[in-house]
Order: structure tokens, then sequence, then C-alpha cells
């Protein structure tokens, strides 16, 4: 019954098995079945996301987040496939120059059982893939991607960059006078030194 819609809005129900808050701390590696995808680009669909994981095994479902939020969801029938699919496509194939970030899907009683805050698994996961992911403030509107992601590199590898505008509403008004940018590098220390390379700097003209 996991994963099956019910009702009338046809929510997707989550069936466990439960275990004892010590049995579940002392499980070791836990063999998942589900994967969890994010930092895909909007033009990403359902079909074109089974594509690129049905190399690695049978698949039972796959599906892009109904919120278009750029996340999605792969279930495979075996563990084996699954974790082969995670090691081979994890911060390795990207999708228009945007990397795939896999990881064991956490469902989300799963994660109340677990902890809450910064102890649940699912945030223990986040803090995990985006510990070298930097944000950047007042990028002039000139600049472009790839002026963007040029200057980045030289503080080290870039996993995946975005860039957009950003907005701001006052009286009713909407209007953007910078864009933000978002850079996800391989390791840590790159982020590090991104930060105290650029942090406060007017690197393109602008503070």
């Amino acid at each position: 019954m996991n994963g099956t819609p019910q009702g009338e809005k046809q929510e997707k129900i989550e069936v466990l098995i439960h275990a004892k808050k010590d049995d579940r701390e002392n499980t070791g590696d836990k063999k998942y079945t589900n994967l969890f995808v994010s930092n895909l680009p909007k033009e990403v669909t359902s079909e074109s996301l089974k594509e690129i994981f049905a190399e690695f095994g049978t698949i039972s479902s796959c599906e892009i987040n109904s919120k278009n939020n750029g996340t999605g969801f792969v279930s495979f029938s075996a563990h084996g496939d699954a974790q082969k699919a995670l090691e081979t496509l994890h911060m390795q194939r990207k999708i228009s120059d945007q990397v795939m970030i896999v990881s064991p899907h956490v469902y989300r009683k799963e994660n109340e059982l677990q902890g809450t805050g910064g102890n649940s698994q699912i945030a223990k996961n986040l803090n995990e893939v985006y510990k070298s992911n930097i944000f950047v403030k007042f990028i002039p509107k000139h600049v472009t991607k790839e002026i963007f992601q040029a200057k980045f590199t030289e503080a080290g590898k870039i996993a995946s960059v975005k860039l957009e505008e950003h907005k701001m509403t006052i009286n009713g008004e909407s209007f953007s006078n910078y864009q933000k940018g978002y850079v996800l590098f391989e390791d840590v220390s790159a982020a590090q030194k991104a930060i105290q390379k650029f942090h406060n700097s007017n690197v393109f003209g602008f503070g």
C-alpha cells in the first residue's frame, strides 16, 4: 500500500515498518529503493527523468514534484539498483548545466520518528549535500551566467550555478535592480575560499 493514492484528493499514503527508537538508531546502513532528486531544470519531465535512471535497473515509479520546484522522486524495485544510480549520478550528471543532486528519499513520517529540526534525517541529508553551496546577492543586472560562473571558478571547481533576478514589490509595483545567484562547489574548501575572496567585494563593479 505504500505510495498508493487514496481518498478524494488521491494523496499518496506512507506505510512504514515500526521500530523502537533504539533499533532505529542502530540499524546501520539502511537499504533503500526510493531516491529524492533535486536541482533539476524546469523543463525536466517525469518521462525524461525516468530515461536517465532506467539504465540502472527496473523503476517502479518516477515523477517530478507537482510544485515544479526542481525536485523529483524515483523508486527502484531493488536496493542495489538505487544505490548504483545514486553513486553514479549524484553531483556527477548535469542536465542543462545543472548538476543533479541525488539522495535516499526519507518519508515524512520516518523523518518525524527519527527526530525534528536539525536532528531529523532530512535536515542531515540537506546539510551534507548543500554544505558547499553559497548564496550571492547584489550582482549587477548586466552580469551573465557565463561571467558569473567564470569569476567564481577562480575559487574552485563548480558543480552547478544559478542566476536569477531579485524581485521586489513596493506599493503594488514589481521591479528588480540586481540579481542573486547560487554556486554549488564540488567541495567545502572551495566554497569557503569563495566567501573569503568575494564577500563584500565589487568584482562586478557593484558593491
